[in-house]
């Protein structure tokens, strides 16, 4: 993660934040959806649970779809270890770091896999870094509430990691992390990984033609989704009470924060399109809480450079949220 959550519970729309790819780093899951959240509870819509919406019509969840719920459920946060050691377990193929004290809680879990897996091997030397940061921020700030005379309370930081999609050439992973740093609420921050099976991580811009970078078909895609889901969701295709903008000066659907991943494919070997994540207070007030949206391949795959072009086809589930 760039930065500490030191400023948890403003009330309005913060920039990007990235979540620490851990020596594990990125869902839930894009949305990494449902699956992903972690233990801390989040407000309540403002209306019944949402459907997700895509940015096409609705599509069929392919059979046998490694959707971010299912790869979510397995492996879950690990239970902190004795107070003060830091834990790093991968029995069995499973991926944890956890470390505990007076000043910090701190759990991260990623999906099984090899110990030479290029893409778990950068999240946990990531989430490795990301926890001896928080480590020495958490206890700054302990050590000067109660030299104040108050009564410090501690910060909490879980992480999950879940594949969104694989194949023999790629591979995409989303991440949630729920911090608290003595704030109103915890934080739901996303994070993404995209990389070649081989270790070389890519952004979406590496996949795009250089002439539609960025892609004007998956920019309209991603804002015309959220207008959908925020009407399922608010009644109201509105970020803070204005109307929401998809091209032009007056753009405002902020785009460019969104994280994004791979989504399966109903096409065995496929991608059928994106999960695009978007952190709470990104494109709304804290009470919606985050945007999880699918984007179909059809939508941008003609913006795509002819080797990843190749790799999209089918439709994608709907991203659970």
């Amino acid at each position: 993660m760039a930065e500490d959550p030191a400023t948890q519970g403003n009330e309005k729309a913060s920039g990007p934040s990235r979540i620490p790819v851990i020596a594990a780093g990125v869902a839930i899951a894009a949305a990494i959806g449902g699956g992903l959240w972690l233990t801390e509870p989040k407000p309540e819509p403002a209306t019944s649970a949402p459907t997700t919406t895509s940015a096409t019509s609705a599509s069929p969840t392919p059979a046998n779809a490694p959707d971010v719920t299912q790869a979510t459920a397995d492996p879950a946060p690990p239970s902190p270890p004795a107070s003060g050691n830091v834990a790093i377990a991968s029995a069995g193929g499973g991926n944890a770091v956890s470390f505990a004290d007076e000043s910090l809680t701190f759990s991260a879990a990623l999906p099984n896999g090899p110990a030479d897996d290029p893409a778990l091997s950068y999240l946990r030397r990531d989430t490795e870094a990301y926890l001896q940061r928080m480590k020495a921020s958490a206890r700054a700030d302990y050590d000067r509430v109660k030299k104040s005379g108050a009564k410090p309370n501690p910060w909490e930081v879980r992480i999950q990691w879940a594949y969104t999609a694989k194949t023999p050439e790629l591979v995409s992973l989303a991440g949630v992390a729920s911090e608290y740093a003595g704030g109103a609420h915890p934080i739901e921050k996303f994070d993404t990984y995209i990389g070649r099976a081989g270790g070389q991580q890519l952004k979406l811009n590496d996949m795009l033609l250089p002439q539609k970078n960025p892609s004007p078909a998956l920019t309209i895609g991603i804002c015309e989704a959220l207008k959908a889901e925020k009407m399922q969701r608010i009644k109201s295709a509105t970020i803070l009470d204005e109307p929401i903008t998809c091209a032009g000066f007056n753009s405002n659907a902020k785009t460019d924060e969104a994280r994004i991943a791979l989504a399966p494919s109903s096409t065995p070997g496929k991608f059928g399109g994106l999960f695009v994540y978007y952190d709470p207070y990104a494109v709304g007030a804290y009470a919606e809480g985050p945007y999880k949206l699918t984007v179909q391949q059809g939508v941008f795959a003609d913006d795509l450079k002819p080797e990843f072009k190749a790799m999209f086809a089918g439709m994608a589930p709907e991203s659970p949220n």
